[in-house]
């Protein structure tokens, strides 16, 4: 199969061929600052010409500021100016505590990577993680402690902290601490230490993206609350029940290489797992499935409760005879399914991510049966990535309200935002004596603390982490730092009655705690020296006690129930913004959402025939009310939805979101970033509901109604489209963007694309210009991609991309080096997709060369298309010219004003003017430093020493780079696979980077189908 017998779409519009989509390609230069909306009128014209234009050339005459470099007065021991150098750190972007390297030059860090010898994340990074640098230099961060809204030394606030708790202590009265879910054993044994000196204490865990369920189920079924670690490259057969693992659910970075490694169609032999998703919107993990079953919320669990009872029946168990309801996906399906699952009994996995502890249970139930557990389940060596308690958190809200807390402890997370019913929640933690919160931003729930404590960032301080039973991680910090904040562990331990720093703390208890449960014969020295180097230390597994499997604990599920006249709620962790605590960060507010690619909002999704029904459009307005509570959103139609859902993301509508009123260019025709409450996006927390113990993602009869009014949504997945004139058209259909074969031509050796769009055989350029040192080349597997765009906020970090705001994006000005595209295939219904990254191809036979004026754009000798940014003078006819639409011309100066957060940028790119064209450059800085560390080293590059960074940063290993002229690179053998493409090979331009093509298990259309 390939893509001339499939076609693909990015939109709607055009999928219907002839939309605003059709419109916008068709015209040139789309993104021309005086076309808009609609044409300019005379006195649109002269004003900007009058005005705007004229400010262009003066500010283009003008003198460039005078910038001082102060080189390093005393050097520091160990560290070369001008060199990187590297701390072995752990990841703060969430739970998952990846392990990650900081890249630091002259004294500061300017990069996180993954560590490519941690044994969770293996090197990969999400674009959280990457992005979560910008928290480092963001200058609204706390500085230093409050006192009832002012500021205050340590000294004071420690003392009155002191004074109240030794008068809590002998009143007996309650003293809580609310955290998010920590991952490092020292910290929380601190906090045990601080609580264990009071007679009413207790430490309560709460996460935003709640996994509470799954251990609630554990701990009905094993005897023990354990979360467990969840092993997909031993699997060969995946069933996901609304699990999105690959985005969001637990630790995407880690599922992602593992998911990839068990689907390497390029391992011999071939590794293909078989994957289907159950779910009722489209996941960034749904649009990888071989499978994808399209059920209402309150089927899927139904569905899980069939599938359960099947093989129960494989294994001859009569625990569960029979479903409660009629299965709500055919029944071809859940048999087949149950075949594959029982065929691969010990490989397979079944993952659950509905907050249902009884679903939980099911899930189990079927892990049990087929014998996963101890093989693609590891409950001996757990997972400590999600440890939220949510029956324990309703009952402190209830413990608050009722007036029965006397101080309260709030580290990383902001309730009041978080949780529904936040406005009541509000004032009941108003009414605390003694409110403490450790928050880096003044949010909606630490502007009501009594005293606010500062945690210090990650990368300025020390730490650890045990993200799994047994994998025991250091974090170091990489700079002093930045402020008067400190470190979580130092003021437990200060309110504990111990003034120590976070170095002795950490240090302390490895020796005390972590080096016994090493196996080597090492001093605690010699393990701690080199715990600290690697960043991580193998180290024996805490194991819980755990009983026999307890069947009965199974319960069915019963019959769904509808959700009435309206329409279920689906409430969603966002790729790009997973919960509000990055609500602060530009660079995760413009990356696009793999998906629906928009950026700058949430909105409310719906299917494209529930929008038709409702008579709705993109951008329309509405409102969702529930159980008397409403938000209004702006409408995005998203293909491959369920007809009765709307869904809707979490994590935006945060008060720190303000910052952004100014975000992009001023100009005379900017619009404005924020939407009508000032905030970008809307909290769509207070739809959240509580039920049976655990927080609810969802509801279930939602009404819809429309406000008459519109919001415009920034969506970048139709900008840089091209299509071809009827009158131009060669006739042959779409050309092969994306290209797709099966299992079965790639076994049988047809997998090679043979086309009527194929290069031509002669060739009217003359070969002069021979690639006689290294000829540097991009492959990318487009079967491993999962789009989750960790690669285009690595791009932006390493080679200084602006963020141009909301309006930009929406004149289609966004300056990403690199994107991804999502391509849909099938009707809107029922869809398959496609990622596919695409940056510039450095073509050999570069058409973006021939057309430049001033020779701004030029080949290296190593067959880079080079950007010569002094010689541009900003005609854009390179843009025009490059069929691959990857260039990007900045309009303005865009925001540097904040000379903290310039701290973040890389000293080896340069940071381009306005009036330039701007694309990658294949990070030629890393290219240049590898060389000359080689040079220095007197030895020849090795392969696979140069890495771009999104090839570092993606969990899949999809990018390859390396030099073509090695007959034994990586990249050569990979250039010489059997799926190998080039993107418009036909053009004869002969890109630099090759493409993989997607494998599928079968042939849409031919045997079973792929959607329900």
């Amino acid at each position: 199969m390939s893509a001339d017998n499939k076609t693909y779409w990015k939109s709607l519009e055009e999928y219907e061929q002839g939309g605003p989509s059709g419109e916008r390609a068709a015209v040139e230069f789309v993104d021309t600052p005086l076309r808009d909306l609609s044409e300019p009128g005379r006195r649109d014209f002269l004003r900007a010409a009058g005005f705007a234009f004229a400010g262009a050339a003066l500010t283009g005459c003008g003198r460039a500021p005078v910038d001082r470099a102060i080189p390093m007065l005393r050097q520091t021991e160990g560290i070369t100016p001008g060199r990187p150098y590297y701390y072995a750190a752990v990841c703060a972007g969430c739970s998952a505590s990846c392990g990650v390297l900081s890249k630091c030059r002259d004294g500061r860090p300017i990069k996180l990577e993954g560590n490519p010898e941690h044994p969770v994340s293996k090197g990969g990074l999400c674009a959280v993680g990457q992005a979560s640098l910008l928290g480092l230099y963001d200058s609204l961060r706390l500085q230093q402690p409050m006192a009832r809204g002012k500021n205050a030394p340590w000294r004071e606030v420690d003392a009155e902290i002191s004074r109240a708790l030794d008068s809590f202590r002998k009143q007996r009265r309650a003293v809580r601490v609310l955290t998010q879910t920590i991952t490092s054993p020292a910290l929380s044994s601190q906090i045990s230490t601080f609580l264990a000196s009071f007679p009413d204490a207790r430490h309560v865990v709460y996460d935003v993206l709640s996994a509470s369920p799954i251990l609630d189920a554990h701990l009905r079924t094993h005897g023990a609350r354990v979360l467990p670690r969840y092993l997909f490259t031993k699997a060969a057969v995946i069933a996901s029940f609304d699990a999105d693992f690959l985005g969001t659910w637990i630790s995407p970075v880690e599922f992602t290489a593992a998911y990839s490694a068990a689907r390497d169609v390029e391992a011999q032999p071939v590794r293909s797992s078989w994957h289907i998703q159950f779910e009722s919107r489209m996941s960034l993990t749904g649009t990888k499935a071989d499978r994808r079953i399209k059920l209402a919320p309150a089927e899927i669990p139904a569905a899980l409760e069939h599938l359960a009872v099947r093989i129960a029946r494989k294994a001859g168990s009569a625990v569960l005879p029979a479903a409660g309801s009629r299965s709500p996906a055919p029944e071809d399906v859940m048999e087949d399914l149950a075949t594959r699952l029982w065929d691969a009994r010990g490989r397979s996995l079944v993952v659950c991510g509905l907050a249902s502890t009884d679903a939980q249970v099911l899930c189990n139930l079927v892990n049990h049966l087929l014998g996963n557990y101890g093989s693609t389940l590891d409950v001996d060596a757990p997972s400590n990535q999600k440890q939220g308690n949510d029956r324990e958190l309703m009952a402190l809200v209830d413990e608050i309200k009722a007036g029965g807390v006397a101080a309260l402890f709030i580290h990383g997370l902001n309730p009041v935002a978080d949780l529904p019913g936040g406005d009541e929640l509000a004032k009941s933690l108003a009414g605390i004596p003694l409110l403490v919160n450790l928050a880096p931003h003044l949010d909606e729930t630490s502007s009501l603390a009594r005293y606010l404590c500062p945690a210090c960032d990650t990368l300025e301080t020390w730490g650890d982490s045990e993200p799994v039973a047994g994998v025991a991680a250091i974090s170091q910090p990489a700079i002093r730092p930045l402020g008067q904040a400190r470190p979580a562990i130092e003021s437990f331990a200060r309110w504990s009655g111990v003034a120590a720093p976070a170095y002795e703390l950490v240090k302390g208890f490895w020796k005390e705690r972590v080096y016994p449960r090493q196996e080597g014969q090492q001093s605690f020295d010699v393990f701690w020296k080199k715990s600290v180097e690697a960043g991580f230390a193998l180290v024996k597994p805490q194991s819980p006690t755990l009983k026999p499997f307890d069947l009965s604990a199974v319960k069915p599920i019963g019959a769904a129930r509808p959700s009435g006249n309206g329409l279920a709620l689906v409430l969603y962790a966002n790729v790009a913004m997973p919960d509000g605590r990055h609500a602060y960060n530009p660079w995760l507010q413009e990356l696009p959402d793999p998906v629906t690619k928009a950026v700058w909002d949430n909105y409310a999704s719906l299917a494209p025939a529930t929008a038709e029904r409702l008579s709705l459009k993109n951008g329309d307005v509405v409102r969702l009310e529930a159980s008397g509570t409403a938000i209004e959103l702006p409408v995005l139609i998203q293909p491959g939805q369920h007809e009765q859902v709307v869904a809707v993301a979490l994590g935006y509508g945060r008060s720190v979101s303000a910052r952004f009123a100014g975000a992009g260019p001023k100009w005379l025709e900017r619009r404005p970033t924020l939407g009508p409450n000032g905030k970008v996006g809307v909290n769509a927390a207070p739809l959240i509901g509580w039920e049976n113990g655990a927080v609810q993602y969802g509801r279930g009869d939602v009404k819809v109604t429309s406000t008459g009014r519109r919001q415009l949504l920034a969506v970048t997945q139709d900008h840089h489209s091209l299509t071809a004139p009827k009158h131009l058209d060669p006739g042959a259909g779409p050309r092969p963007i994306v290209q797709e074969t099966t299992l079965a031509a790639l076994h049988s050796g047809g997998a090679k694309h043979e086309g009527a769009h194929t290069p031509p055989e002669t060739d009217l350029w003359p070969d002069d210009h021979p690639f006689t040192g290294h000829r540097w080349a991009m492959a990318i597997d487009l079967n491993a991609c999962t789009g989750c765009s960790a690669c285009v906020i690595a791009c932006q970090v390493e080679n200084n991309v602006p963020v141009t705001g909301k309006d930009e994006v929406l004149r289609n000005r966004e300056m990403h080096w690199i994107r991804i595209d999502r391509y849909y295939s099938g009707p809107p219904d029922d869809v398959e997709v496609a990622h596919q990254p695409m940056m510039c191809q450095h073509c050999e036979h570069a058409p973006c060369e021939t057309v430049c004026p001033v020779l701004a754009t030029v080949h290296s000798a190593e067959g880079l298309s080079q950007q010569i940014y002094n010689r541009c003078v900003g005609t854009r006819y390179c843009a025009n010219n490059c069929p691959f639409k990857t260039r990007r011309f900045n309009w303005f100066e865009y925001s540097r004003e904040d000379r903290l957060a310039n701290l973040a940028l890389n000293p080896d790119v340069t940071v381009r003017s306005r009036g330039v064209m701007e694309k990658c450059s294949f990070c030629v800085q890393r290219i240049q430093d590898a060389k000359a560390e080689a040079k220095r080293q007197n030895r020849a590059l090795r392969d696979g020493e140069i890495q771009t960074a999104c090839q570092q940063s993606c969990s899949a290993k999809a990018i390859l780079f390396g030099d073509l002229n090695d007959p034994k690179s990586k990249v050569t053998e990979r250039m010489k696979s059997k799926r190998i493409y080039r993107v418009l090979e036909e053009l004869n331009v002969r890109p630099s980077v090759g493409y993989l093509k997607i494998v599928r298990h079968d042939e849409p259309g031919k045997g079973e189908g792929r959607h329900g």
